[in-house]
């Protein structure tokens, strides 16, 4: 009978228990549906400024750089001391389908296809067998929903089946941005190439056209280069500096002020003398060459920094020759050819944490010179400003809130179990990829953001933050910059770590003036005439502070 009372017992207690953590399961699953739907209203319902909101012409740092130790600084010019209008995208798109059509016999209505914005984006990786434009994460990790066939979506099983995951190993991706099956859209040049790519892609797949992907990219590639090398591009946009060149009035200021501080100045460009003379003619007068110490144009880079040892040769401006005299020295006024860096630095004895080397190229402006050399580097990318604009919007901070508030909900479901649980899991987790979606899609429809996938950078801000000490979207950006000012790294929070609180400057502000004014002196006017010191100090940071603590002050006074 015992026996049978214990078994009894246990099995009351047994069902008990069960019954219980059935009702908490239910309970903890009701209170995070509660939750979400207060959260996501809060979330989405905001009107005031979501986080503080990033200065587009800010320049952002990698690594620390004190500017006071800069005394040297160098420039590329395509790019980085000239910037150029959209109309060059159009000119480059057109004429390399022509060069398709006439001379590798491409048929003829791709010269109806036009350059449309969009349709590519630096840093791309080029799968060259399969014909696969697609976006890596820093940890070379395909980003799905990013892979494309011309203009046709590849899918995420699809992609996964063909690289067995979507890891790729170092082999296939390769350091520096080429490998025999994967090439690297780095540089703005590039934009029009993917979206010719693309388009001549889609043709061949719309018309039935069988057609190796590798060939198309190689001629596609053949088509863009031989415009450049052939001199035409230059010759076209050399006449017409107006159309394709965008003035740049701070230019001029910038380079003033390096050459009142006693700075050195030098130039490194790819481009011809003649050509380099026309933009920097349209940009600073007929002058320009006066800022620079050195001038070096015909450079070859990469191969300027790397092992090659071609020497320098001076040019006649006059009638662009070149000069059998041997460059033993290089000197103010003069314009300088070919040569190659470990020459320069011998006859400048410039040491590397000296010198500041501006370009637009992360790998053939950049990564020599700060791997082997121990310059300091910086990058233009004028992608910076216009995804800093759509970081600010209220779109896309109500998204991303959302998006790490429903994050959040999600890991405490996934403690829960239940198949009501797993239910509402899979509605969560399918709603924040919806999101993610969303908030790509504001930057660009197809790729997303140049510099991060959802989470994690991209593949090309990993190589940014390794060869650019700063980066910036325009090199006169740094006219809002004290010659002597240190670029900070900002303290990332690792993994393991607790992310660290930024505190809001205003309201430390704020409280320091409040307990300022709680100071009794002996005498009011003091007091008062110390509040009003203290607040046209704190008006230089935020003039809503002042008018908080002073209410009765008109704004003239």
């Amino acid at each position: 009978m015992l026996f049978h009372r214990t078994q009894y017992a246990q099995g009351i207690s047994k069902i008990f228990i069960q019954q219980r953590r059935i009702y908490t399961e239910i309970y903890q699953l009701e209170e995070l549906q509660r939750l979400y739907d207060l959260l996501k209203h809060e979330s989405l319902s905001k009107t005031h400024s979501l986080s503080k909101k990033m200065d587009p012409n800010g320049i952002f740092s990698n690594n620390e750089l004190n500017l006071q130790k800069i005394q040297v600084y160098g420039f590329d010019f395509d790019y980085t001391l000239a910037r150029y209008k959209s109309s060059l995208h159009s000119l480059i798109y057109d004429h390399a389908k022509e060069f398709l059509v006439k001379n590798l016999k491409y048929p003829d209505d791709l010269m109806n296809f036009c350059f449309r914005p969009g349709m590519g984006a630096r840093g791309l990786h080029l799968d060259i067998k399969r014909g696969w434009l697609m976006k890596l994460d820093s940890y070379h990790n395909i980003q799905l929903g990013t892979v494309y066939r011309g203009m046709n979506a590849i899918s995420a099983e699809e992609v996964i089946a063909a690289h067995n995951g979507t890891k790729l190993s170092i082999d296939i991706v390769g350091y520096l941005g080429k490998t025999s099956n994967m090439f690297q859209f780095v540089d703005i040049f590039s934009i029009p190439e993917i979206t010719l790519l693309r388009d001549v892609t889609q043709y061949f797949i719309d018309n039935n056209i069988p057609f190796g992907s590798e060939y198309v990219f190689y001629d596609v590639t053949e088509a863009v280069t031989a415009f450049h090398i052939s001199g035409m591009m230059h010759q076209i946009v050399g006449k017409d500096v107006k159309t394709y060149f965008e003035e740049n009035n701070r230019l001029k200021s910038f380079l003033q002020r390096l050459h009142d501080a006693n700075k050195q100045i030098f130039l490194i460009t790819n481009s011809a003398y003649w050509y380099v003379n026309r933009g920097m003619t349209y940009l600073l007068g007929e002058n320009w060459r006066d800022f620079f110490d050195v001038i070096i144009c015909q450079a070859r880079k990469p191969s300027f920094f790397g092992a090659e040892q071609r020497p320098f040769r001076e040019i006649d401006v006059d009638n662009n020759s070149k000069s059998w005299n041997r460059v033993n020295k290089l000197e103010h006024g003069k314009v300088y050819v070919e040569g190659n860096l470990a020459d320069l630095i011998e006859m400048t004895h410039w040491k590397g944490n000296d010198v500041l080397y501006i370009g637009d190229h992360i790998y053939g402006d950049l990564a020599d010179l700060f791997l082997k050399y121990g310059w300091r580097t910086g990058a233009i990318l004028e992608e910076v400003e216009e995804e800093i604009n759509i970081i600010n919007s209220e779109s896309f901070q109500k998204t991303i809130q959302w998006l790490n508030v429903l994050q959040w909900l999600i890991n405490h479901l996934q403690i829960i179990p239940g198949p009501e649980a797993d239910a509402l899991m899979k509605t969560w987790v399918a709603e924040r990829e919806d999101e993610k979606a969303k908030s790509r899609d504001l930057f660009n429809p197809y790729f997303g953001s140049v510099f991060r996938t959802h989470t994690v950078p991209t593949y090309f801000h990993r190589r940014l933050a390794r060869f650019a000490d700063v980066y910036t979207s325009n090199v006169c950006n740094f006219l809002s910059y004290p010659l002597d000012y240190i670029f900070f790294p900002r303290r990332v929070a690792l993994a393991h770590e607790n992310v660290l609180p930024t505190p809001d400057i205003n309201l430390l502000l704020m409280d320091t003036a409040h307990h300022a004014m709680r100071f009794e002196t002996a005498h009011v006017e003091e007091n008062d005439l110390f509040i009003i010191i203290f607040c046209t100090y704190l008006n230089r940071f935020n003039v809503n502070i002042t008018r908080t603590l002073l209410p009765n002050l008109s704004e003239d006074e």
